[in-house]
């Protein structure tokens, strides 16, 4: 009995630790007192000026100010349209992204995703990526924004990678 009365105090200890150990209260606050830390601005990276701008309709970028909308609208489309080939963090059947917006320009990027079938056929750097992975890459049919936006989201995540 001695060690039942034990194993249910330290176990009554345990979740009374886990439920105040929130570092905004102190336990003694009403909710209405509870301050919420304000978001961080997001931190982001500029885009890679110098290099190759790739063969495309896209011959000059500028860069815009973040949008978090336009980041999760490319989050969503890389999951539907790049994840059968693409992680971010790993090879797949393609490349991982990783660090992709720090090495390539946005010109680049952008052409590589509306100009597939040409890029892989004149562009070299796209050449050399042809010729390391199994499969080229092939068309998604993106229109320019939906590019961008996925172009947007791979900056945000390249901006965590410092």
């Amino acid at each position: 009995m001695k060690r039942l009365n034990v194993l249910l105090t330290a176990s009554l200890l345990a979740i009374a630790i886990a439920c105040n150990n929130n570092p905004k209260t102190s336990g003694s606050e009403t909710p209405q007192e509870i301050k919420t830390e304000e978001p961080k601005d997001v931190v982001l990276h500029d885009y890679l000026k110098e290099g190759n701008k790739g063969i495309g309709p896209i011959t000059s970028f500028t860069q815009p100010e973040f949008d978090q909308a336009v980041a999760d609208e490319g989050n969503k489309l890389f999951i539907v349209k790049c994840t059968m080939c693409h992680e971010y963090g790993e090879d797949k059947l393609g490349p991982a992204l990783k660090g992709i917006t720090k090495k390539r320009t946005p010109e680049w990027i952008l052409n590589l995703m509306l100009n597939t079938e040409e890029m892989f056929e004149k562009d070299p750097d796209a050449l050399a990526l042809k010729d390391t992975y199994e499969s080229a890459m092939v068309s998604m049919g993106l229109n320019e924004q939906e590019a961008k936006s996925i172009l947007e989201y791979l900056r945000q995540e390249d901006a965590k990678t410092n």
